[in-house]
């Protein structure tokens, strides 16, 4: 058949009293045209039928096309506004392609319905069994979503329902990832934004432990706005039961910067829950009146635990899960061009000794009060004059009650340059403590104490000799007189130190250190009165490589400590090596290494590695002792769709556990993150860069 080509132009408006085939004028109106080899008009339901290589497109008044249709067959209806499509047709406009099994779509309200849908979206490609959309988005039933262009894609996440608002985000419900056909895990709700930004990211660490059996690990972080993000923790234990948490982050430069993070967890068989939170904040106040050109800033910190335990057990990342104390501080100050005033409260608990499952108190003041003085001169008087003090209301390890206390001192000093390179730096200073009595039948303890100090300091620019004498007498109680009946006769300190700094690169320096007690209250040898010789070295001969050591040398009792660390390579590929020894145990050696690498030559793997023994030699290449303490080993690997990590990790404590990270490339977050950033380097600075939780 000869092709003919028919050009109609239909307005969306209500149809105008005319003739059967009298058409009004198209012109600023918003109406549809279409091309088709075939077209058959039904003058009595108005019906356009339309077959062959169909091509429709809907017009806006501005002659803009807005949506282009295409199929073999469509069926147009004048009086209901509606196109209808039997069978297989595309859709394409500014959010994307749609490919449709059969459908109707309305151009009077920009709706319409679709079935056996899939639509092209940015990367993505949504599917769904029957698809409903209009000008707000879509609504896919018996869905599934993917950012993988191959047939049949790598993965997909299948769910019951997605809503799409093109532009903005999707939300996805009762959604199971499959790799493949095989189902991964399953997790209730997706979100993922599609506008500018990644606001919310959504993470699963499915795994295994010996203590907490398989788990999931789920995170929901959203970004509120620009200074403000969110995240929900939700996992589940299969041993222990089910943990919830959350943290929140805010900043606002040169104003505030808060965290908090919390964590819950009642574990089966137990009616007590176990919990930590964490966090603070720094907080700049506004002036309170234009005259006072004063600053007002408070700040907190705070590690809480239920127990010792909690951190070791749940939140193995973290370091304080191998320092099981709890502390936390608030404070409130006042800096001015002349004193610092600061207001604050301070508690500390240890792991009791008796009972390792439970705290102690080991320090707490509230409240405190310093002040310190900017170091000023008195006119005419050639000196410098720094003092402060402080007032405190503290609790101590071993009292049942808190003891009112306070302090101050005040210190001269002045530096006399000798020449061009010595420099002479004398100071001295009073120091006075008062200790007030907690009954009505005693009396307040004053102590004072003084002294002062001479350094010798010779510089040059590959580095400088220090030379200094210290000294420090305390008083009688209660009087002006040395303290001479007491064991030290008054003597706290009187030493002659030395310190010696070489920096002959930029990339090197070594120092040494010690100091000689002069005081002449006690007997004792010269190797007794001469302090451990500490001396460190570091060389970075290039970049990638550097080297650090440092040993501890007491003349009397040998040697007490010896560290070193090698740090070679950067980025993905590198190695370190540890070494040390202590007098505490000076037959055992710690050793620890790291190391990332690819484990070969084009390998898609990438591998991190930790290694921390105890090793005690007994000769050459034996060993009476050799313990691992810490083991664990980080895989790597980006897939054509989504990146995955693969951790292992045993150490003491009853750490022995293993799990892995799936991040779909379509969750991605933006490669930097100013918010997380600061986050992770002010409240965590333990976290790898792109870290979501420890």
């Amino acid at each position: 058949m000869k092709k003919n080509i028919f050009r109609i132009l239909l307005t969306l408006a209500p149809v105008m009293s005319a003739g059967a085939y009298e058409l009004p004028s198209s012109t600023g109106a918003h109406r549809v045209r279409f091309w088709a080899d075939e077209a058959q008009f039904n003058e009595y339901t108005r019906v356009i039928a339309l077959s062959g290589d169909v091509k429709l497109e809907e017009v806006s008044a501005q002659d803009r096309v807005m949506k282009l249709v295409r199929a073999r067959n469509l069926s147009v209806n004048m009086a209901s506004r509606t196109v209808i499509s039997p069978a297989d047709f595309v859709v394409d406009d500014d959010t994307g392609t749609i490919y449709g099994k059969s459908g109707e779509i309305s151009y009077a309200s920009d709706s319409g319905n679709i079935n056996d849908a899939r639509f092209s979206y940015k990367n993505f490609v949504f599917r769904g069994r029957r698809v409903e959309f209009d000008q707000s988005g879509y609504v896919y039933k018996k869905a599934s979503v993917t950012s993988c262009e191959e047939e049949p894609p790598h993965y997909r996440l299948r769910a019951s329902r997605i809503y799409l608002a093109p532009g903005r985000y999707f939300l996805a419900y009762n959604t199971m990832l499959f790799i493949g056909k095989i189902p991964v895990f399953y997790f209730p709700v997706f979100y993922k934004p599609i506008g500018g930004g990644t606001p919310f990211v959504s993470s699963f660490f499915p795994g295994y432990d010996e203590r907490n059996g398989f788990f999931i690990k789920s995170n929901y972080a959203y970004r509120i706005n620009p200074r403000t993000r969110a995240r929900v923790y939700l996992d589940y234990f299969a041993k222990r039961g089910v943990g919830t948490g959350g943290e929140l982050d805010y900043h606002r430069p040169e104003k505030n910067t808060s965290n908090v993070s919390l964590y819950r967890i009642r574990e089966y068989g137990s009616h007590i829950d176990r919990w930590g939170i964490n966090g603070g904040y720094w907080h700049s106040f506004n002036r309170f009146n234009e005259s006072d050109p004063a600053q007002y800033y408070s700040q907190s910190f705070f590690r809480l635990i239920s127990d010792p335990a909690f951190n070791n057990d749940f939140f193995r990342s973290n370091p304080f899960a191998v320092s099981p104390d709890k502390q936390a501080s608030l404070a409130f100050t006042r800096k001015s061009n002349y004193t610092v005033m600061r207001v604050s409260a301070y508690g500390r608990d240890e792991r009791s000794v008796r009972n390792p499952e439970k705290f102690r108190k080991a320090y707490e003041s509230a409240p405190r009060l310093d002040l310190n003085v900017m170091p000023f001169a008195i006119p005419g008087v050639p000196v410098l004059n720094s003092c402060g003090g402080y007032l405190e209301n503290a609790k101590e390890a071993g009292l049942p009650y808190y003891q009112k206390k306070g302090r101050g001192a005040w210190t001269v000093s002045k530096t006399v340059p000798l020449s061009r390179r010595v420099i002479l730096s004398p100071s001295v200073f009073y120091d006075q403590a008062v200790l007030f009595s907690t009954t009505t039948a005693g009396s307040d303890a004053w102590t004072g104490r003084y002294g002062g100090s001479l350094n010798l300091r010779y510089d040059r620019l590959w580095g400088s000799m220090d030379l200094r004498y210290s000294y420090q007498r305390r008083l009688r109680e209660g009087a002006f007189a040395a303290d001479l009946g007491a064991p030290d006769k008054g003597q706290e300190a009187e030493s002659l130190y030395a310190d010696l700094f070489l920096m002959p690169r930029h990339n090197s320096y070594f120092r040494a250190r010690t100091s000689y007690d002069l005081r002449d209250y006690f007997s004792a040898s010269f190797t007794r009165r001469l302090a451990p010789l500490i001396a460190e070295a570091y060389y970075a001969p290039r970049p990638s490589l550097d080297l650090y050591a440092e040993d501890s040398y007491s003349f009397s009792d040998g040697n007490r400590s010896f560290v070193s660390q090698v740090n070679f390579g950067g980025g993905e590929t590198y190695f370190g090596a540890g070494l040390a020894n202590y007098s505490t145990y000076s037959a055992a050696w710690v050793l620890s290494n790291t190391a990332g690498f690819r484990p070969w030559r084009g390998s898609k793997w990438r591998a991190e590695a930790t290694l921390r023994y105890r090793a005690v030699p007994s000769g050459l290449l034996k060993f009476s002792s050799f313990m691992f303490f810490e083991k664990s080993v980080s895989l790597y690997r980006d897939f054509h769709d989504f990146r995955t990590r693969w951790d292992f990790r045993v150490r003491a404590g009853g750490v022995k556990e293993f799990f892995f990270f799936v991040n779909l490339k379509l969750n991605d977050p933006s490669r930097y993150n100013n918010l997380d950033e600061r986050s992770r380097q002010f409240w965590h600075p333990w976290r790898q860069a792109g870290a979501v939780r420890d």
